[in-house]
């Protein structure tokens, strides 16, 4: 990357990171998407010999005309505009080198369209192609399943293959990226075109938990929306099977009402901690003995990584690049409700719970992992190829 020492170095760039959730309470979804946005706007901003400016840029949220920008983690974000030839000129004010793209989604094509020669990389964090829509779309919560859950929308995200086309015949550049190399192969079916190349750029999990000493009792979270996608009704069984064991709710539902999930009657052994602090999370991470993950579709969740920073092994009906294989149980799917899976569940917490030993292998060999692969030199290393590639310095 770039240093502020080096006198090749003609500019500073400017890096638009594009997003729908900032990992901002008060501006919406606390999410995957914003946790990511969150993470390199930080890290550009911590790191000033990098080179890079940074400016967020929101693909859905409208603001008011003549506003004064949000300020979200120590920078600005340009939220949307009524006014388009309004909006047009404050975009085309900020000079910007790079657009850095959260996954895509439909409602990011107009800032494509109005800086049309602006190289794009597209960070594809979830992608999901058809096959794995259908099974989004078969959750039901239990004791409702007449009604349609909420959250399970996904978007069509195949009108990217008209921003990569066109942009061929401007001459701009459009590459892909991963958090996970497994996720390459879910790219055509996403986003409607099969790039020559798919990098793998890597989180930057920072979290740097000190000395790791688990409660005396055991305790298992669940990092998560309390969201049907995330199917948190499952965690709440497997909790009765488990009175002596605590269970701990880190998370808020984004959902109210008609197809979403109420956290009622639940058993005594479990707690709702709601949205909780880097802090908390990490105190609460590094105390458990298990993390368990009931969701129907994941891409790399970051609370595996963090989990695992945290040397806390994972029980999950998701095994995505086999992490859950090889740091902890992988129990199956099951779709649906998820109901079924209810058996093997509570046979893979046994394990975990009464095998010490491989508890703390599991947990060491994951933290081992992630400090080796997601982390800022790495992130660092790759996406100044991707800006080489890009030719934006």
């Amino acid at each position: 990357m770039a240093n502020s020492n080096d006198k090749s170095q003609k500019k500073r760039i400017k890096v638009a990171v594009i997003a729908n959730e900032f990992f901002e309470l008060y501006q919406g979804r606390m999410g995957g998407f914003g946790w990511a946005t969150r993470q390199v706007t930080n890290y550009f901003n911590s790191n000033s010999n990098l080179g890079i400016d940074v400016v967020l840029i929101a693909g859905e949220t409208y603001g008011k005309s003549g506003e004064p920008d949000p300020i979200v983690h120590n920078t600005r974000l340009i939220l949307r505009q009524g006014n388009k030839l309004e909006y047009i000129r404050r975009i085309w004010a900020e000079k910007i080198d790079l657009i850095l793209s959260i996954d895509y989604r439909p409602n990011y094509r107009p800032l494509f369209w109005i800086l049309p020669k602006t190289p794009i990389v597209l960070w594809g964090r979830d992608p999901r192609p058809p096959e794995d829509v259908v099974k989004i779309e078969t959750v039901r919560i239990p004791g409702v399943e007449n009604v349609y859950p909420q959250g399970l929308k996904c978007y069509d995200c195949s009108s990217f293959a008209q921003v990569v086309r066109v942009s061929k015949l401007l001459g701009r550049s459009v590459l892909f990226a991963t958090p996970t190399p497994f996720l390459k192969e879910k790219v055509p079916g996403t986003y409607g075109v099969k790039p020559s190349e798919v990098t793998f750029l890597p989180n930057i999990i920072d979290m740097e938990p000190a000395e790791v000493v688990k409660s005396e009792k055991p305790t298992v979270v669940f990092l998560a929306r309390l969201d049907p996608y995330k199917r948190p009704w499952l965690f709440a069984e497997i909790a009765r099977h488990f009175p002596d064991v605590e269970f701990i709710f880190m998370g808020k539902p984004h959902f109210q009402g008609k197809g979403a999930w109420q956290p009622t009657s639940l058993p005594d052994n479990v707690k709702l901690m709601g949205h909780v602090g880097e802090e908390d999370k990490i105190r609460i991470l590094s105390q458990a003995w298990a993390l368990i993950n009931t969701s129907i579709h994941e891409g790399l969740p970051v609370s595996f990584q963090e989990s695992l920073k945290c040397e806390t092994p994972i029980l999950s009906c998701l095994d995505p690049e086999n992490v859950v294989s090889q740091f902890g149980i992988y129990v199956g799917r099951y779709d649906g409700t998820g109901m079924e899976g209810i058996p093997k569940f509570i046979e893979g917490l046994k394990t975990l719970l009464e095998n010490h030993e491989l508890r703390t292998k599991l947990g060491k060999e994951g933290r081992k992992w992630v400090s080796k692969t997601h982390n800022q030199d790495n992130f660092q290393k790759v996406f100044s190829g991707l800006c080489k590639k890009a030719k934006v310095y």
